[in-house]
């Protein structure tokens, strides 16, 4: 199931390869199968392209921590504590918060 949402996300992502919710709903793609490394790949992208894009960064973040790349995920999820304080979303506030005590 998750390769079909995967390869609908990737034609949609094709077809309209500007479109940042287009690539960002490929990453969480890659991202619910587990498959990390392109995810990254798509996050990254996104994070450089929207450096305000909080969940991006977020996802970028736990991505890299899946992989084992703890400490380069801490300065990306640093940040997005900052967007969360300065955009005031206090649920991923706490989470990010609780996710950085971890690492």
């Amino acid at each position: 199931m998750s390769h079909d949402r995967i390869d609908k996300a990737l034609e949609l992502w094709q077809r309209f390869p500007d479109n940042d919710l287009s690539r960002f709903n490929l990453a969480q793609a890659y991202v619910d199968a587990n498959d990390y490394a392109p995810a990254v790949e798509h996050l990254r992208a996104l994070c450089v392209k929207k450096p305000e894009w909080m969940v991006a960064h977020i996802q970028l973040g736990k991505s890299l921590i899946a992989l084992g790349h703890s400490v380069e995920a801490r300065p990306i999820l640093e940040h997005a504590l900052e967007l969360a304080i300065g955009q005031h979303h206090d649920s991923p506030r706490e989470e990010l918060t609780e996710l950085l005590r971890t690492l």
